[in-house]
Formats: structure tokens, C-alpha cells, sequence
């Protein structure tokens, strides 16, 4: 199948999670990803979490669409096989500290002079320059840095992350994003260019209002549990029903605010229309706890107020709307079926797909040597025997 990307071939130079987590977005769409790996060890991300016949299971999904390819960049021989890949590629991704790839050589001035209109995205924990560029960063360090962390959990208690790589996966995606735009730059002027993305960056700009609000107002915004930092946007709250599930309630609008106002005063658990949005918030808690989660959101849907499950894995996995729009796929692994997320967004003309699950380690090093490199039988030999290559 013709797959939009098909024709950009991305060199991963990356590890765990950010940077692969930008290629393999690339990769649902048919960019052809050329993952450098370590040989013997491989990228972290295969030894992280569960792991099920020697292989980790998260691994089967960010490392999925992607050919893995075992060099030693610390042997000379090893970085003239990563500058002749760099020659026939499009872009590198790369999430090592700043400076690592430059005492290599293969920093990005370095790089440019194999291939000039090279686009190399680079994450890192602080950024390429700053003061700060020089210190160590993980998604969970970002997330701090960004002010997220400060703004999640309960008003009267320290702040928590959330229970995924928030951080890492949104620089991802902000990666993967800024690649595409640096494409269309050189497809107009024929020039590559060098992206600098810092861990904190994405988060800092999704939460565009935390700064004016602090400026209009002499306060910083404060964290305030499951109801939004401050008033006069919106209420949204998590309300415990009698059957001890657990509903979420989002009034985004005027008119969703006004219908959930109706329906409590309806009810007579709010004195009037008028009410303060504390107020309502707690009418709405008392109401949801004299019904089951079924009929509370059918009331709630019936209104006209926006409201939905919390859902976990199992609940996803059930779900006949997910089903529905494939936002589940299987993907063989190794004799194993693994679900894992579908292709996002949906494209109704240019879809992309999940070729293949996160490949073993080294899978793929001698058809990349030999298709893409057109290296002969003996000099791959050699690699093999000079353990350059596995």
C-alpha cells in the first residue's frame, strides 16, 4: 500500500522514548525508519516494563514500523556506516545530551557536510543552548519544569505526575510535527535545518494561559484536583456515583453550563440558576452519589451536558466505539497477537498503517547494509567479524 511518507527515510538515532516516540509517528505513515542501535543492549525502551518471551511489551509498540540496525558508533568503521546512512536520509533523530554526538563527529554541522539538506531534529532535556542546556532531563524533570506537574493533583496536597510518560510522548509528537514542517521548508528552498527541542517546550506551550494569567493577576495558577486552576473557564469535575464508579463532567460552554445548571436546579439540588460555580460543583458531587454511573449519564446525556466513563485498559478494550474506529489494531509479534493504539489521525485518503510490531534486536542490520548501502557479502562479513555490526 502507498503510504504518504514512503518516500522519507529517517535515521533514529534516539533511545527510550522522545525521539523514537517522534519517528515511529512517522513510521504509521510509511517513512521508512532506520533505528541505530547498540549492539548486545539495544535501546532501554526494550527492557522497560513487562516483558513477555524476553521482550518487552511497550517495546512492541514504539519501536513498531521500524527496521533495527546494530552498529557501534564508537569504532570508526561504525561512524562511517552512520555517515553513509546520513548520506541517503532525509532526516536524523537524536535525543542524546547536547554535546555527545559532537565529540563523535556526528554533530549536526558534521553531518551537513554528508548531506546538506539534512533536517536533524535534536531533543534534549534543556535544549541545545541556555544556560541549563548542559544538565540531564527525563520526561518526569519536563513535565516539572514546564509548570504541568505544579497543576495536577489535590489543592491541599503535593502535586503529582500523571501515570504516563506525559512529557516524553508530547515532545514526541511536537517532534513529529516540527520534521514535517522543516520537509515542506525544504521542498520550497532546498534547505535543511536543525530542530532544538527541549523536554519542557511542548507542555509549556499547551499550557498557554499560565503565564498571562500569572501576569494579569500577580498569582500563579494553582493546581485544584479534578476541577480546572482557576474560575470562570469552565467547570469540569470527577464525582463518585452511588455505585462506586466514578463519572467525569465537563460544562465547556454557555450552553452546557446553563443545561447542568437546569438539570441540578431541575432536581432541586440547586437553589437557582444563578449559582456560583462552587456551588454548582457541589450540588452536582451530591447528585451523582444518589445514582448509579449508568443512570447518571444517561440523565446527564439526556440534558444535554456533556459527560463520560473513566475508563481503564480492560474498559478500552471492550469499548464498541473503539472497536468501531479501529483505535485498537492486533499486530503479530513472534507467534503472539499484541493490541496496541491504531494509526492516528485517521486520513481518508493518505491512511497510514502498522506494517510490522517492534523488531528483535539487529533484525533488520544486513538488508539495511545491503539494500540501502549496497555493501557486498564480504564487507558485511567483515562488520559481522570486526563486531562493528550484529
Amino acid at each position: 500500500m502507498t503510504t504518504p511518507l514512503n518516500d522519507i527515510r529517517v535515521l533514529e538515532l534516539g533511545h527510550a522514548l522522545a525521539g523514537p516516540f517522534a519517528s515511529v509517528m512517522m513510521g504509521d505513515f510509511g517513512a521508512d525508519i532506520i533505528k541505530i542501535e547498540r549492539p548486545g543492549v539495544g535501546d532501554s525502551l526494550r527492557s522497560m516494563g513487562p516483558q513477555r518471551g524476553g521482550k518487552g511489551i511497550w517495546w512492541t509498540v514504539t519501536g513498531r514500523n521500524k527496521r533495527s540496525v546494530c552498529i557501534d558508533i564508537k569504532t570508526p568503521e561504525g561512524l562511517e556506516l552512520v555517515r553513509e546512512l546520513v548520506a541517503v536520509s532525509d532526516v536524523v533523530v537524536e535525543n542524546f545530551r547536547p554535546g555527545v554526538l559532537e565529540r563523535l563527529g556526528l554533530g549536526y554541522d558534521d553531518l551537513c557536510a554528508v548531506k546538506p539538506d539534512l533536517i536533524m531534529l535534536r531533543v534534549s532535556g534543556f535544549g541545545q543552548t541556555g544556560p541549563y542546556s548542559h544538565r540531564g532531563g527525563f520526561g518526569k524533570i519536563a513535565e516539572a519544569f514546564s509548570g504541568a506537574t505544579h497543576l495536577t493533583g489535590p489543592a491541599d496536597d503535593v502535586p503529582v505526575h500523571p501515570g504516563y510518560s506525559l512529557g516524553d510522548a508530547a515532545t514526541g509528537l511536537m517532534g513529529a510535527y516540527g520534521i514535517m514542517v522543516a520537509l515542506h521548508h525544504r521542498d520550497r528552498t532546498g534547505r535543511g535545518q536543525q530542530i532544538d527541542l527541549a523536554l519542557y517546550e511542548p507542555l509549556l506551550r499547551m499550557i498557554e494561559w499560565q503565564v498571562p494569567i500569572h501576569d494579569a493577576s500577580g498569582t500563579s495558577p494553582m493546581r485544584n484536583g479534578p476541577r480546572f486552576p482557576f474560575d470562570g473557564a469552565f467547570i469540569t469535575d470527577i464525582c463518585r456515583t452511588e455505585d462506586g464508579e466514578g463519572i467525569v463532567v465537563s460544562a465547556a460552554t454557555t450552553q452546557s453550563l446553563t443545561s447542568l445548571r437546569r438539570l441540578l436546579v431541575d432536581a432541586g439540588m440547586l437553589a437557582d440558576m444563578a449559582a456560583g460555580e462552587g456551588d454548582v460543583v457541589d450540588a452536582l458531587r451530591a447528585w451523582t452519589l444518589r445514582h448509579t454511573r449508568d443512570t447518571a449519564l444517561k440523565a446527564l446525556h439526556d440534558a444535554n451536558v456533556v459527560a463520560g466513563e473513566i475508563y481503564t485498559a480492560a474498559d478500552i478494550g471492550q469499548d464498541p466505539h473503539m472497536a468501531a474506529r479501529r483505535n485498537l489494531v492486533t499486530v503479530e509479534d513472534n507467534g503472539h497477537e499484541v493490541r496496541m493504539p491504531g494509526v492516528i489521525p485517521q486520513m481518508t485518503d493518505s491512511p497510514g498503517r502498522v506494517a510490522w510490531a517492534g523488531q528483535d534486536l539487529g533484525a533488520q542490520t544486513d538488508d539495511v547494509l545491503r539494500g540501502v548501502l549496497a555493501l557486498d557479502d564480504d564487507r558485511i562479513a567483515r562488520l559481522h567479524d570486526t563486531g562493528v555490526v550484529s
